[in-house]
């Protein structure tokens, strides 16, 4: 399965290069305010929103501080966050999308894996992706046409083209219970090499590295994946909703180097599809 367009995003829409470098740093503070929080163990106080997912102090301070940088400095982009929503859309063709803790339950249970992640759509299309993950002190950059970068380095997906040799990781399970894609993990199991639990962000982190060749992750938001979305693609994978569509509205993810990805979009299907009912003749 091909990836989308490949032409560069023009990052003088944003205001160039030293545009981009502010959003990296106020992420990188914002990761610092939010690592201030984890330490003091703020996280131990939080509530449950209607959706049953956890928020805390720390997500609420964070998305507030993001917010208002970009959009005072940014006030012909709009703006959409986890905690607080769409702001000042209107008819504007660029907005961030901002997820503030990725991974509160990690956060909250004292594990690394969580990140503050910022992303930018342009005229639909994910073209911007900063993602910080304070306690384990790794950087993602990525902007469309340019490549993927962790900590500087590029990143790229691996070269596994058989599910039969694929190390496959996968979201929490209770994300699978609750969408009706439970029989995908038993196919997935019967079809891949290995199978690894790893959340949020974290887990697609473990397909740029190429440590996993895909993961499959249900139950996402647009905040979860659009910055996902451009360091996957730049990194030479792919990533489309469970029903193959290449967008971050779909409610799923299955990131994968791209060469397994339809075979695995296949199981998907077929797990999906009623049980058959024996009939007697």
């Amino acid at each position: 399965m091909t990836n989308a367009n490949r032409t560069v995003f023009d990052l003088d829409r944003i205001g160039g290069r030293k545009a981009l470098s502010e959003v990296i740093d106020q992420v990188l503070a914002a990761g610092e305010e939010a690592l201030q929080h984890y330490r003091k163990g703020n996280a131990n106080h939080y509530e449950n929103k209607p959706d049953h997912s956890p928020v805390t102090i720390a997500d609420r301070a964070i998305e507030q501080r993001l917010r208002g940088f970009l959009l005072a400095r940014f006030p012909q982009i709009g703006f959409l966050g986890e905690e607080s929503g769409e702001v000042g859309m209107g008819e504007r063709k660029m907005r961030f999308i901002v997820d503030p803790i990725d991974g509160t339950r990690a956060f909250i249970r004292g594990l690394q894996t969580w990140s503050v992640i910022v992303g930018l759509e342009a005229d639909g299309e994910p073209v911007l992706a900063v993602v910080f993950m304070p306690a384990a002190g790794n950087l993602y950059v990525a902007v469309k046409g340019e490549g993927a970068f962790g900590n500087g380095k590029p990143l790229r997906v691996s070269a596994i083209d058989s599910l039969q040799l694929a190390l496959v990781s996968h979201g929490g399970l209770n994300q699978f219970t609750s969408t009706g894609f439970e029989r995908v993990l038993p196919a997935l199991a019967g079809a891949s090499y290995s199978q690894r639990g790893f959340a949020d962000f974290d887990g697609h982190r473990t397909v740029l590295h190429g440590n996993a060749d895909a993961m499959l992750d249900p139950g996402v938001k647009p905040w979860d994946l659009c910055a996902t979305a451009v360091l996957v693609r730049e990194a030479g994978g792919t990533m489309t909703s469970f029903e193959g569509e290449h967008t971050i509205y779909g409610g799923s993810a299955l990131i994968s180097n791209g060469l397994i990805h339809q075979q695995l979009l296949d199981i998907i299907s077929r797990s999906k599809e009623p049980e058959s009912i024996g009939q007697t003749g």
